[in-house]
């Protein structure tokens, strides 16, 4: 897809696209980061430690930095096992799980299955980046947590001056906005536990 008025949209692209002296690229890395490791890791002290640590200067976007801090406040509050049990019920297993964190488990008919299309063609954007995929032995490369990871290395050199527009664009576009508000919403349907409620709220207030 192109870029200019008729380009993607969606408030993570918007501003990982954004000049980088008003500080949107490097917004767009820390919150898909941050996104990226609640969807990846299960709950632990470790994260929950990541998701406290803040840039020196606050998240350019109006109320974006409130969004972020009261998940990690919700993280920290949470109770450990009730967190784990309930991420695990959420995100674990490609047919059981209520909100498969797999693209191609949205897109493909019949019984949801792993390793198909979207997780080939996503293999092609990390090439494309120039970067080898993180996790790619254990989880399918179409994984939300990491197409937000990739994403969010792209922003951070979008954020250095590189300029990767048109790619984060075309990764909007195939394996981000064909299905990660439509994941988002059912999280924030289904999760059970407060932290795990207002990740997906906060995850589609950036991707819608």
């Amino acid at each position: 897809m192109t870029s200019g008025a008729s380009g993607p949209g969606g408030l993570l692209l918007s501003l990982a696209v954004a000049e980088p002296a008003r500080g949107g690229p490097r917004t767009a890395a820390f919150v898909s980061g941050f996104l990226s490791r609640l969807l990846l890791d299960p709950p632990s002290e470790a994260l929950h430690a990541l998701l406290g640590r803040r840039g020196d200067a606050p998240l350019v976007h109006d109320g974006l930095d409130a969004r972020v801090g009261a998940v990690a406040r919700l993280y920290r509050e949470a109770d450990p096992v009730e967190l784990a049990k309930e991420w695990t019920r959420l995100f674990v297993g490609p047919r059981a799980a209520p909100c498969r964190p797999w693209h191609d488990t949205w897109e493909c008919e019949g019984p949801p299955r792993l390793r198909g299309p979207q997780h080939a063609s996503m293999l092609g954007y990390w090439s494309r980046a120039g970067l080898e995929p993180v996790h790619v032995e254990t989880e399918p490369a179409d994984h939300a947590g990491l197409i937000l990871a990739l994403f969010s290395a792209l922003a951070t050199r979008a954020a250095e001056g590189d300029d990767v527009k048109g790619l984060l664009e075309d990764l909007w576009t195939a394996h981000i906005a064909s299905w990660l508000p439509r994941f988002a919403a059912t999280l924030e349907a289904e999760a059970k536990v407060p932290a795990l409620k207002a990740a997906g709220e906060l995850l589609l207030f950036t991707v819608s």
